[in-house]
């Protein structure tokens, strides 16, 4: 049952951000307000999975895609994981810095600018897999990944205003959310 995979990965991908958070948070500065559009296409993206798969929770699924699935959902989670972790305080849903934001280059910051949206990514992986229909899992597919364009356009800018050549010369070196690619 694709019900009871889905569950328990996604439930332990949020449970990151709950365990791993820092209670400390600093006010933010500067936001970036275009990220939530970009929020808004993930929520759509994640809506074009799930409302057409109402009647299909309890399907079963070839093995194949079962084991692909949980693969995505256990990168998602350790990516997830990870990328809180080395962001602590700086963490947060929607763009913005910090008085004393830090550019994070360490752990998965240094395979790939922004770990927790590839972490989504997979996870969305994931529910495709599990869950998706056609014709809607491409058109879901489509709107999450605008959606964290959008958001990473927006993050890159926050950070590129911040931190100049430093950032540049680290986004130059290192992709957005999918490694090997730039």
């Amino acid at each position: 049952m694709p019900v009871l995979y889905f569950v328990g990965l996604f439930g332990l991908w949020i449970l990151q951000f709950l365990l791993f958070r820092t209670r400390q948070k600093s006010t933010p500065v500067k936001t970036a307000p275009v990220s939530r559009w970009g929020m808004l296409f993930q929520f759509l993206g994640y809506w074009a999975i799930f409302f057409p798969a109402r009647t299909a929770w309890t399907d079963p699924i070839p093995a194949w895609r079962l084991v692909v699935a949980i693969a995505f959902g256990l990168l998602g989670i350790w990516l997830a994981s990870t990328g809180v972790r080395h962001l602590g305080k700086q963490w947060r849903m929607k763009a913005a810095l910090n008085a004393d934001h830090e550019l994070v280059t360490s752990g998965p910051y240094r395979i790939i600018r922004h770990p927790i949206y590839a972490s989504m990514l997979a996870m969305m992986i994931m529910c495709v897999l599990l869950l998706g229909k056609l014709p809607w899992w491409p058109i879901a597919v489509a709107l999450f990944l605008t959606g964290i364009e959008i958001r990473i356009h927006a993050e890159d800018g926050l950070l590129r205003e911040r931190f100049g050549s430093r950032f540049e010369d680290w986004k130059s070196k290192v992709p957005a959310y999918l490694p090997l690619l730039r």
